[in-house]
């Protein structure tokens, strides 16, 4: 994973309103490069200063050890949760016009990261793609 697509994960990470949520791998199909574990590996080598609880597994779940602490987030955010696990088709963020013209200059700030050659561990290409 390079530096180029943390940075990327991040910057979409923090633009995700409060009480809404991404799955690693609509991050990843966001970006149009890498995949889940990409994504999730990014996010462990965060500052802590991002909003981690609002990128999670597809299944609404987290590590044991952060779902705890994520928890009083989902409250206090209103997240749609099923006892401890996030409804993710409830809670899921649905981009307006800006969101999508913010993740696409991620997106493209990525790509020209790319083409110069840097790697950012491979994986499908869905950007555009509407959750």
């Amino acid at each position: 994973m390079s530096l180029q697509y943390a940075k990327a994960v991040h910057r979409l990470a923090a633009g995700i309103p409060s009480g809404s949520v991404l799955t690693y791998g609509d991050i990843a199909e966001l970006l149009g490069a890498g995949g889940p574990r990409q994504v999730g590996a990014a996010m462990a080598h965060s500052d802590g200063e991002l909003p981690w609880w609002r990128v999670l597994r597809a299944n609404g779940t987290l590590r044991a050890d952060l779902q705890e602490r994520a928890l009083p987030h989902w409250i206090d955010e209103e997240i749609p949760l099923r006892g401890s696990r996030v409804l993710v088709g409830g809670a899921r963020w649905q981009p307006g016009d800006a969101g999508f013209a913010f993740i696409e200059s991620i997106a493209a700030d990525l790509a020209a990261g790319l083409a110069a050659g840097q790697d950012t561990g491979g994986g499908p290409n869905y950007r555009g793609r509407v959750l």
